[in-house]
Parts: C-alpha cells; sequence; structure tokens
C-alpha cells in the first residue's frame, strides 16, 4: 500500500508536492495613490498619475497560499497558537494532520511568494521611470480529481473506490517556478486635455531562473483492485524539471542561474479628473501638480513572457503508455531524481520523446482596475486579477475579484480589501495599514474571525524610505517645504 502511493506519486510527477508547503497582489496597498513603486507590478502606467514624484523601496515581502483540498478547522487553527497539533482521521482510523473537502470538484491550490528588493521611482513631467528587484516562487496544481485526491488522503485500501474504472481527459497539472527579475518600467502621459488623462506603461524585465518544474498528466485511465494491485491504462503524461541537485543522489547544487529569459507588463490608464488642464510647468520636481479624479480605469496584461533553462534540465514525455503495479515485485529504488525515472521507465517503458532543455512560461494575468473618489479622502477600489496558463509548462496564477474601501493620506493610510479566490463566493477579509514608509497587511484573516475553515494564508510587508517625515523624505507632487533654505540671514555687507 505505501509503495502504490509513492507511484501515484510519482506518475503525476508530484502533482500535489505544494499541499504542505503553503499575493503578492497585496490588494490593500498596490491601488493606493501613494504606492509609488509599488504599484508598478499591477500596472505600470499609474507611475505618473502617483501623488508621489519619487519613491524609494528598501525591502519587501509577501507571500500568499490558499487550495480547496486540504484543510483545518479554525478551531484547530487556534490550538496551532497553543502548541496543539491538530488530529484527523481517515475511514480506517489512520492519523492525518489535516482533512480534506471529500466533495465532486476539482482540487487547486497555489503557493505565491516574493521577496521585493531595492527600488526606485521617478515622475519628469509627462514621463515616469522606475526600476524593480525581486526573487520570486510560484508554485501552482490544478484539476486533480477528486478520486485520486481521495486515494492520496485515504490510500488505496480505500474499498468505496476499488474495482472501478475511472477515465480522466482533462489534464492535471502542477508546476512551480522561481526566478529572479530586474524591473525597468517607463508610463507616459499621452493625452491630457480638459478632464481627460490617458496614461500609457510598459515594463521590460530579464529574467533569472533558478529552478522549475511542470508535470501534466493530459489523460489516464485506471483501476485500483485492492491494496496491492493496480492497472493503468490509455496514459499520456510528461514532466520536466531543472532544478539546483545531482540527480544521482539529491544532493545541493549551488549554482544559481540555470535559465534566462523576458517578460512585459504593459498597462493603460484613463482618469476622469477634478480640475481641468494647465500648461504642467515646474522648475522643482516637487512643484509638479497631482490631477486628483473622480475615477480612473485601468487595463493591463502582466507577467508575459518565458524562462528557458539549459543547464541541468530534463524533459520527458509518455505518450499512450500502461503499467500494471503488483507491491511484491515492486522492488526499485526511487530515492533520487535517476532513480524515480528509471522506476517510471520500469512500469510505462521507453519514453517516447527525452531533451535535455526545458522552457516554462510565467504566471500571465489580465487585470482590470477600478478607482472612484468618494470624499475627502476616502476612495473605493475594484480589481479583477484573471490568471491563465499557456499550456503545460507554465505556472497558473489565482483569478482574484477584490473590493477595497480606502482611507489614505501621505502619513497614514487603512485599507480594507474584500477577495474572491477562483470564483469561490466565500469572501476573504483583510486589512493593510501604512504608516509613513512602513507597511504590513493581509489579503485573507477569515481563520482569524472563525469565517471558513483554514486552508491558506496572506501576509505581506515592507520598508519604503519616502514619506519618513524624521528623514525629510517626503517626495509627494507639490510639497517644497524641504527644499527651501530657512534660518539663514540674508548677507548684507552692512553687518560687517
Amino acid at each position: 500500500m505505501n509503495n502504490f502511493r509513492k507511484l501515484i506519486l510519482i506518475t503525476f510527477i508530484y502533482v500535489v508536492m505544494t499541499l504542505n508547503a503553503y499575493n503578492q497582489d497585496m490588494l490593500g496597498i498596490v491601488n493606493s495613490n501613494y504606492s509609488g513603486v509599488m504599484g508598478i507590478g499591477l500596472n505600470p502606467s499609474g507611475m505618473v498619475g502617483s501623488k508621489l514624484y519619487m519613491d524609494y523601496n528598501l525591502i519587501g515581502f509577501n507571500v500568499s497560499v490558499d487550495n480547496n483540498y486540504a484543510y483545518i478547522t479554525s478551531d484547530d487553527f487556534y490550538n496551532l497558537f497553543k502548541g496543539i497539533e491538530p488530529v484527523y482521521y481517515t475511514s480506517k482510523h489512520e492519523k492525518r494532520n489535516f482533512a480534506y473537502y471529500d466533495n465532486d470538484k476539482l482540487k487547486n491550490g497555489y503557493v505565491d511568494s516574493k521577496v521585493l528588493g531595492p527600488g526606485a521611482m521617478l515622475v519628469y513631467g509627462k514621463h515616469a521611470f522606475g526600476l524593480t528587484t525581486a526573487y520570486r516562487t510560484l508554485a501552482s496544481f490544478n484539476n486533480l480529481p477528486p478520486d485520486v485526491a481521495t486515494f492520496l488522503y485515504e490510500a488505496i485500501d480505500y474499498p468505496p473506490q476499488q474495482m472501478k474504472l475511472y477515465s480522466h481527459d482533462k489534464p492535471i497539472r502542477g508546476s512551480a517556478l522561481s526566478w529572479l527579475e530586474i524591473g525597468i518600467s517607463y508610463s507616459y502621459l499621452f493625452h491630457r486635455k480638459k478632464w481627460e488623462f490617458w496614461s500609457f506603461g510598459i515594463s521590460l524585465k530579464p529574467l533569472f531562473g533558478y529552478t522549475g518544474f511542470y508535470t501534466s498528466v493530459n489523460k489516464v485511465d485506471y483501476m485500483i483492485e485492492n491494496d496491492s494491485t493496480a492497472h493503468l491504462t490509455n496514459v499520456d503524461f510528461q514532466y520536466g524539471y531543472s532544478l539546483p541537485l545531482n540527480y544521482d543522489d539529491n544532493s545541493f547544487v549551488s549554482s544559481f542561474k540555470r535559465g534566462f529569459g523576458f517578460s512585459t507588463d504593459i498597462g493603460i490608464t484613463y482618469q476622469k479628473t477634478r480640475k481641468g488642464h494647465d500648461n504642467g510647468y515646474f522648475s522643482q520636481l516637487c512643484e509638479q501638480r497631482y490631477d486628483s479624479y473622480n475615477y480612473k480605469i485601468g487595463f493591463s496584461v502582466l507577467d508575459l513572457g518565458y524562462i528557458s533553462f539549459t543547464k541541468n534540465a530534463e524533459e520527458i514525455k509518455y505518450s499512450d503508455a500502461s503499467a500494471y503495479w503488483y507491491e511484491p515485485d515492486d522492488t526499485l529504488p526511487n530515492s533520487s531524481i535517476s532513480e524515480i525515472n528509471t522506476k517510471i521507465a520500469y512500469y510505462f517503458g521507453k519514453p517516447a520523446e527525452v531533451s535535455s532543455s526545458l522552457s516554462m512560461y510565467l504566471p500571465t494575468a489580465l487585470s482590470l482596475q477600478y478607482d472612484r473618489w468618494m470624499w475627502r479622502r476616502f476612495y473605493l477600489n475594484g480589481t479583477l486579477i484573471y490568471g491563465f496558463k499557456f499550456g503545460d509548462r507554465s505556472v497558473k496564477r489565482p483569478t482574484v475579484l477584490s473590493f477595497a474601501p480606502r482611507w489614505e493620506s501621505a502619513k497614514f493610510e487603512l485599507s480594507l480589501p474584500v477577495s474572491f479566490y477562483e470564483w469561490n463566493l466565500v469572501p476573504k477579509i483583510g486589512f493593510a495599514i501604512r504608516y509613513g514608509g512602513f507597511y504590513i497587511g493581509s489579503d485573507n484573516l477569515n481563520p482569524l474571525f472563525k469565517i471558513s475553515d483554514f486552508t491558506g494564508f496572506s501576509i505581506y510587508f515592507g520598508m519604503r524610505l519616502n514619506l519618513m517625515r524624521l528623514i525629510n523624505m517626503n517626495y509627494f507632487k507639490g510639497n517644497c517645504r524641504y527644499n527651501k533654505m530657512r534660518d539663514i540671514e540674508t548677507f548684507d555687507y552692512r553687518n560687517f
């Protein structure tokens, strides 16, 4: 039984390997008029319309995890803080540290983390320029069938699913990707007349790939006869990887760059401003005018790109394969990547295709943003991020629909986003607070409020140099007071 569970995991090439690990969206921060360099990642065209004419990022971190397969109850979530480990049981009273949703829905999940490095932004009239750095890691699994999810939890000695033929022709996919990116961004105000404000923006990012992995089981028919016998037929699957490992013994390989690629973000923004057009002349950067608006609408294409791995890369494809597994004959080791490949070949035969290179696509998404000025410093924002995959070799970014009321000023800001992930009707309650250059927030506080089970978490925080009064770095438009010289007597020869 234990070996067959390993075989299932091998066959699907760790399709759920991220379950126990587990936005970059930071929905409570990136839509702010004071977001500055932080907002470039959502829509680069917003730079030129920012309340800031200059901004510097020091460091930031955010991570988001969610899935619709595994969970712990909200009560057990609170017990974790008391050091009490959650315990659940299978139908045969075997212990597990999590429960699973036993329903007919396909299972999906993701991990999204990002470390933000130094970055900067400068607005000069109709032009804006940005530089960002980040190390990103994303992993996802999609379309895991309910029967496979049940076998992974209950093990194959689960009588209700034995002696049944299961057939799947919807691709079961899992992938993971990590890379270092350097972004060079530009935004241009290309139309300004009366109360209309149009801007365009683009970010170009060279990418340095660290790890890449994917699997796609395009179709499979299988039957579990008992706890030691299984048949798999009409199997069409492929997988590829480039990892920091020696594949013969799984020892760590320190080489960082295994792949290289490019990506781009493109955006456009329209604003209906509250004041008419002026000539926009200024002699100092701080004299630039900020155009307040009644509402603005933005559209962007995010992470359109790829990474090609050429070092320590392998890609293997099987077509129309079959396998018969019988536990007493299963004596092949599978402790290293090479041994796993040998075991797969032992059961499924010779691969249809083997390659020593691998190209993977980034988690591309389309985004629509709407921001409405309500009263004084109050705003209401709506943001849609629609994630999709480019074929088998890509990581899927989750689809998110968010609504967020916001109160903002140069010194302090509070946002309360309510988000819906992957069209799930259960809302996720979040918050974000910024005080000067420091910010912290979360897009998912549901377990704390006992609104839903604990299926993941979200947290982000960071520090920027802007808006910090102690070091006189308040770089918002129209603020020139720190550039004026004070307490200096005018030179007069009569004083001598």
